[in-house]
């Protein structure tokens, strides 16, 4: 048996970051550990200091969810299997905003050369999309919002709906028609749309389904769109410019920003990270700052989609963990909304939670360590939340916290990427219930650390294992 003496020098040589409250939690691990030469319950870390201060308030959180751009796939599963990825994704999951894809489709060809008019005899039921949405309403009520990668090709001066190309001269007005059917398909089938993008990604001529706009087209035709949807009575906002390259984004804004009814519609300044690589948390960590320091106050700040394009980690922990530092990252930073993609997708784990097959018909499904890093967020980090003051003295520990007021509690997620354990001790705010703790790692699928364990004592005390994500829920007395 190890002497109790010798578990206080050790832990006592530790406490660096800790200051006097670190001390506390020092004293509180020696009381738990008496009993002379006994081995101790608690393994001895670390132990540094957590500050929440939430009479410090930040941005009120808007969603974290993740894109759904993959229904005919998803549609193709058989049962059960199918079901049960809906259950994990906007069940389990919990979502609290969802980014689906309208599809060119819907208007494979001009239905009447009138924009002014709309014969819907020449337009297509969007079925899976619309199946899709009935599958989450079942499961929960998210954010909905709808993101184009390409008009119908027609439309176009490729004449195809990959590898960029862009708006044809004079067709603003019939892409604000095309907009204008969709969300009257939408509504007749008891669905909405909450917010509306018009192009995915404006300035890439990507290989896949993609169109362009310089600023100037994309506002021009932002306006029209705006103003066809007032005109049909469509109550949905607007997010833009969406670009995948997040120092771009205050080039379109500026130019959208002098479009009247736009910005009437405009609820968010939607952007993407594509700029930096997927590990690469430091440069991330520097556009976030810049373009936080730059873009306009009194507008939300939306991330709509960031995804490893690296090829490295797939499916693997560390690229699940690094998921966390991304999101974290953003979210200090003042975002109010993380948009991961994808939800569920065919093909490979780097780019979903939830990997499915790639052909109609055949059964079986992945979850990836992504799910589980997302997960301690969307459950617990909800709309209406908003962010408070969270300090550590350890450089090597994340924390982000959030006031819920109509939930009555205050959420804390501690991310340690370190190689070592910690113990935290979390002061300040009314915090003398003892938290829920659940908690993901290498060999935890968001485990539920119980108040019996040796993870954990009273209610400030909290150890984080080694590359792990913890959130911690304290409930109002």
């Amino acid at each position: 048996m190890r002497p109790f003496c010798c578990v206080c020098e050790g832990l006592r040589s530790r406490l660096a970051y800790s200051g006097g409250a670190g001390r506390a939690l020092l004293v509180a691990l020696a009381w738990l550990v008496l009993g002379g030469c006994f081995e101790p319950p608690y393994a001895a870390a670390p132990a540094v200091v957590v500050e929440i201060d939430p009479s410090e308030r930040f941005q009120t959180i808007d969603g974290i969810g993740g894109s759904a751009a993959n229904e005919s796939e998803l549609r193709g599963m058989p049962e059960p299997d199918r079901s049960a990825v809906m259950d994990l994704v906007f069940g389990d999951l919990e979502p609290s905003v969802v980014r689906v894809k309208p599809r060119p489709s819907i208007e494979p060809s001009n239905d009447d050369a009138d924009p002014a008019t709309t014969d819907l005899a020449n337009f297509v039921r969007p079925d899976d999309h619309l199946w899709q949405l009935d599958e989450i309403a079942l499961r929960g009520d998210p954010m909905r919002i709808a993101a184009i990668w390409t008009p119908p090709a027609w439309m176009k001066t490729t004449g195809q709906e990959s590898h960029g190309g862009s708006l044809l001269p004079g067709m603003q007005p019939e892409l604000a028609e095309f907009f204008s059917a969709y969300l009257g398909f939408i509504a007749r089938a008891g669905h909405r749309i909450d917010a509306l993008s018009i192009q995915n990604e404006p300035e890439a001529a990507s290989p896949w389904d993609s169109n362009t706009y310089d600023p100037v087209s994309y506002a021009d035709t932002l306006e029209v769109v705006a103003q066809r949807l007032a005109s049909d009575g469509h109550d949905v906002a607007l997010v833009s410019p969406d670009n995948a390259i997040l120092s771009f984004t205050l080039l379109y804004h500026q130019l959208v920003q002098t479009r009247p009814t736009a910005m009437a519609r405009l609820r968010a300044i939607a952007f993407h990270i594509y700029q930096g690589e997927y590990y690469d948390f430091g440069a991330h960590e520097a556009s976030l700052d810049l373009f936080a320091a730059t873009a306009p106050p009194g507008i939300a700040r939306w991330m709509t989609e960031y995804s490893n394009t690296t090829g490295i980690g797939y499916g693997s922990w560390e690229e699940g963990l690094a998921q966390a530092r991304l999101v974290h990252a953003a979210l200090v930073r003042g975002t109010s909304m993380y948009v991961m993609w994808n939800l569920y997708r065919p093909g490979g784990p780097g780019e979903a939670l939830v990997v499915i097959p790639t052909r109609a018909g055949v059964g079986g499904f992945t979850v990836t360590p992504k799910y589980w890093t997302l997960r301690q967020f969307t459950k617990w980090v909800r709309p209406g939340a908003v962010r408070i003051a969270a300090s550590v003295a350890d450089p090597e520990l994340l924390v982000s916290a959030y006031r819920d007021d109509a939930a009555s509690r205050t959420v804390a997620v501690l991310i340690n990427p370190s190689a070592e354990a910690r113990w935290v001790l979390v002061e300040g705010g009314d915090l003398d219930r003892a938290p829920l703790l659940v908690r993901s790692s290498e060999t935890e699928q968001g485990r539920e650390v119980g108040e019996e364990t040796r993870d954990r004592f009273g209610t400030r005390a909290i150890r984080l294992p080694a590359s792990s994500v913890t959130t911690a829920v304290w409930p109002d007395l």
